[in-house]
């Protein structure tokens, strides 16, 4: 089982991804999952009643504007990083949270760097799957690399210097 972060706590990952578009959604008798865009919207559209149990996975080359209709639904969206160099999934994140006022989990999972964990916390991710090899401890203190900030984002809307009194 793969080791998550989430609010700067080590927890149990409840959620499995699937990464097979033509996963067959029978198999949603019981657990959590998190599920691609497209098989995510055909559960939707077949009124599947485990839409409260189901995510979706966003990758980095999908808009995070396609889930505006279904943000009231969706316990968890996971970021999928298809390499590490790829911003477009910190776009993602500020734009479920900034533009689309998403307030559930926002989870990153791929390809990103444990020197992106500050980076992708204030652009609202709230949850990082750690993928193999990472020390648990280390990612944790890099959630706390900066003492502050400069720019506004989402962990802090003020700017620094709105901020000196």
């Amino acid at each position: 089982m793969q080791r998550l972060i989430k609010n700067g706590e080590l927890i149990n990952n409840e959620w499995t991804l699937v990464e097979d578009e033509d996963f067959d959604l029978a198999e949603f008798s019981q657990g959590q999952w998190a599920l691609p865009l497209p098989l995510y919207e055909k559960a939707v559209e077949n009124g599947s009643a485990a839409l409260s149990r189901m995510g979706v996975i966003l990758n980095s080359d999908q808009d995070a504007l396609k889930l505006r209709d279904y943000l009231d639904k969706l316990p968890l969206v996971v970021i999928n990083f298809s390499a590490f160099a790829d911003g477009r999934s910190f776009s993602q994140a500020r734009i479920l949270r900034d533009q689309l006022d998403y307030t559930g989990e926002i989870r990153a999972a791929g390809n990103y760097m444990q020197d992106q964990l500050f980076y992708l916390s204030r652009c609202g991710v709230d949850a990082f799957l750690l993928p193999e090899g990472v020390v648990v401890e280390s990612a944790m203190q890099s959630l706390a690399d900066f003492s502050d900030s400069y720019q506004a984002a989402c962990d802090e809307p003020q700017p620094l210097f709105r901020r000196r009194v």
